[in-house]
């Protein structure tokens, strides 16, 4: 079975990496939720996904600057505009989570993809997943385009699934390899990486005992074709797009 995994939540249809994103993705039946994570100033772990807050929310500056209370003053709906233009959640309270708070609300049954995207949220983020319900269940992951960030959560607690994410035009044979000697369960590239026909790749992997993810896929052909080959999971924005697309296979 292929995952929909929700990136930043339904990312789509509400402001990404909040709890409405995050409620709405379940709502929509996604199979997990993939969130950000940055550390801050207090060395609290915020869910949101660029080092900044400028293109989010209606403040400026870097979240590591700031002290997580400092944070939850910010408008994490300020930005999100839809499809008319309008901008339908700012000023409705909607505020930049930590993944604790994140773990506390997560429904018993959803899966749970964490990306590292600073390396001193490593030990923290292993040690907030330590003994969580997703953890216990079984459903959680780490990943990372950083592979120091990946290989010390690695070290930091073996028995966590690691997954090494390849940047757009990466070469997949050669992050493969990283993978696999480093001891990640999963290879995430770009989904155009994977091309028109994505069996040998994944053939490849198979063959060493690892998964496949990609990002973003948000097309339902698109979706369908992959699935149809064996991939682990996809990321979209669009869970409700991605649940039609795998209830119809």
């Amino acid at each position: 079975m292929t995952l929909v995994v929700a990136h930043r939540g339904a990312s789509a249809y509400a402001p990404e990496n909040t709890m409405e994103a995050y409620r709405l993705a379940v709502k929509m039946r996604a199979d997990a939720i993939e969130l950000d994570v940055h550390l801050t100033r207090d060395g609290e772990l915020a869910v949101i996904h660029d080092d900044t807050l400028e293109r989010t929310t209606d403040q400026v500056g870097a979240v590591l600057d700031r002290t997580m209370p400092e944070l939850r003053s910010a408008d994490a709906g300020y930005a999100f505009e839809a499809p008319d233009g309008t901008t339908p959640f700012r000023g409705k309270g909607l505020r930049i989570p930590t993944l604790p708070e994140v773990l506390a609300w997560l429904p018993e049954g959803i899966g749970l993809v964490v990306e590292l995207k600073a390396r001193e949220a490593t030990a923290p983020t292993v040690e907030a997943l330590r003994g969580s319900r997703v953890r216990e269940a079984g459903g959680v992951s780490v990943i990372s385009f950083d592979e120091q960030a990946i290989n010390e959560a690695r070290e930091l607690d073996p028995a966590l699934p690691t997954g090494y994410l390849l940047v757009p035009s990466q070469d997949f044979e050669s992050g493969l390899a990283y993978a696999v000697e480093h001891g990640h369960l999963a290879v995430h590239p770009y989904e155009g990486d994977l091309g028109m026909d994505p069996a040998p790749k994944l053939a490849m992997a198979l063959a060493f005992g690892r998964q496949v993810g990609c990002y973003v896929v948000n097309e339902p052909d698109r979706m369908k074709h992959l699935a149809a080959f064996g991939l682990w999971g996809f990321v979209t924005d669009r869970p409700d797009v991605g649940r039609d697309a795998m209830d119809e296979r």
